[in-house]
């Protein structure tokens, strides 16, 4: 494709470069190309480029690609060959439309890139957004698509999930799943070498070459090309709505490459260019930033390898309240709960849900203080589950008066299924006091509720009470109530 921008080269237009869209694909005269003139690795598909063995979502998106669909977001979880497969349906079925892929810029508003597009809308015209982040997710909703004008964006699937989404999200939605052993045919039938029993179920791990970027990663390639790596690993798992800066670069490199061992004669320059002619990093404008390969976070997760100390250190000094509150949100879709609470700690507008989430991941794990701080915010924010839980870890802790206020809180909180959980936790608050008699209230409340699980523990409970006073019947009675109501067998009578 002689004449088109290579990778790692960006075509920036005049003007402010660091907030206008910078075309990734044009030529010399800064015109984007035609779809059918595009190689694969232009549209980020990782080497090697075999013959493409079909996959089950080819006729989903044959459908949506020679009908009307406006917007289309493939997802798929990392590596399993979601690009490949998008890249694929827009060749085959729309050539002839020019595409507009552009550096990803979290600044710039989606809006923006549809705009751009539009302006090729007279012959038909690709908007193509691959690896989206959240920034841009967040904004499908916001956009009008013109007629002439397809947005196809592919997304990791986890990502759609987050507490930083709406759910559901706008457009029509095709998941690119692991290999089924129709796909694995498939590939056979392209001399893919795939073994009888393949370990890989995504097609990356399968094909693509990622060996020598694990050793890279692990500082096979020098200290140096490791530090670079693994700070584009960690921007790219954490997904801040901000570019990766020269300045922010160079301060988190000096970091990453002390915490790995002795530093002689700065060699970022160096590092960078190495990076960048191997694909691993583009750099976007003589003064502007820095993104990597999607294949450095697929790899950095896959090997398990936390995100360094250095990087939580760096967005919490230097970070405002608002990317504090987005980076931290990521976290928490990570499962790192310590530092999703470091981070949203002094922010505003956590979502309830992950109060609850981060007050709870605590409180399972004995943190009680945390817990019941985490606890407390979430209730503030008008999260009725925490009103349950916290009510479970004031009884654990001996406060029982507390614990009675917030199960009743929970009880008149409006959400049948946590009244439940309450009523529920009371009857057991109140039987461990010997208040048998208000126990029977609570957990007679709890059975007749809509809950099932909660339901038939009550009669479970019921049983074990009427037992304990010695009314058998009574307790059988319970008994058999309750494996009716769960479908399971309950066998707890004592013996006499």
């Amino acid at each position: 494709m002689a004449g088109w921008s290579l990778p790692g080269r960006a075509h920036v237009p005049s003007g402010r470069a660091n907030v206008k869209p910078a075309l990734r694909l044009a030529d010399d005269r800064g015109r984007p190309p035609r779809v059918s003139d595009v190689r694969l690795a232009d549209l980020g598909v990782h080497a090697p480029h075999g013959r493409y063995a079909p996959r089950e979502a080819d006729r989903a998106l044959a459908t949506l690609l020679t009908g009307d669909a406006p917007l289309v977001v493939v997802h798929g979880k990392r590596l399993t060959g979601t690009t490949r497969t998008v890249a694929e349906a827009v060749r085959t079925h729309l050539p002839d439309h020019t595409l507009l892929a552009f550096h990803p810029d979290p600044r710039v508003p989606l809006a923006a890139l549809v705009a751009a597009a539009k302006r090729h809308a007279a012959d038909g015209a690709v908007l193509w957004i691959d690896a989206a982040g959240t920034t841009a997710l967040r904004q499908l909703g916001d956009i009008e698509v013109p007629d002439g004008v397809r947005v196809l964006v592919t997304a990791h699937s986890g990502l759609l999930a987050g507490a930083r989404l709406p759910d559901p999200l706008v457009g029509a939605a095709v998941q690119v799943g692991s290999l089924t052993a129709t796909d694995l045919d498939a590939l056979r039938a392209v001399d893919v070498d795939v073994p009888a029993e393949p370990k890989p179920t995504r097609l990356g791990r399968l094909v693509v070459p990622l060996e020598p970027l694990r050793r890279a990663l692990d500082g096979d390639a020098g200290l140096d090309r490791q530090a670079l790596l693994r700070v584009f690993a960690d921007w790219q798992r954490l997904d801040p709505p901000v570019p990766l800066t020269t300045e922010a670069l160079a301060a988190l490199y000096v970091d990453y490459r002390r915490e790995l061992g002795p530093v002689g004669v700065p060699t970022l320059s160096r590092a960078l260019e190495w990076a960048v002619d191997r694909g691993l990093v583009t750099a976007v404008g003589s003064r502007g930033f820095y993104y990597g390969s999607g294949l450095l976070s697929a790899v950095a997760d896959q090997q398990r390898t936390p995100v360094s100390g250095r990087f939580w250190r760096y967005a919490a000094r230097t970070f405002p309240a608002d990317l504090r509150r987005e980076v931290g949100l990521a976290a928490f879709d990570r499962g790192d709960y310590p530092h999703a609470r470091d981070l949203l700690d002094d922010v505003a507008d956590v979502p309830p849900r992950v109060m609850y989430g981060i007050a709870y991941r605590a409180h399972r794990s004995r943190s009680v203080a945390i817990a019941r701080r985490w606890y407390e915010k979430a209730i503030a924010a008008g999260s009725v589950p925490a009103r349950v839980d916290l009510g479970v870890l004031e009884a654990a802790e001996g406060r029982a008066s507390v614990a009675r206020t917030w199960f009743r809180a929970a009880i008149d909180g409006g959400d049948p299924g946590e009244a439940s959980r309450a009523m529920h936790g009371l009857g057991v608050l109140e039987r461990e006091h010997g208040n048998l008699d208000e126990a029977r209230r609570w957990f007679t409340g709890a059975a007749a509720s809509d809950d099932p699980v909660q339901a038939a523990s009550a009669m479970v409970d019921l049983g074990a009470l009427a037992e304990d006073l010695g009314d058998v019947d009574e307790a059988r009675s319970w008994y058999e109530r309750a494996r009716a109501h769960s479908g399971r067998p309950i066998s707890v009578l004592r013996p006499v």
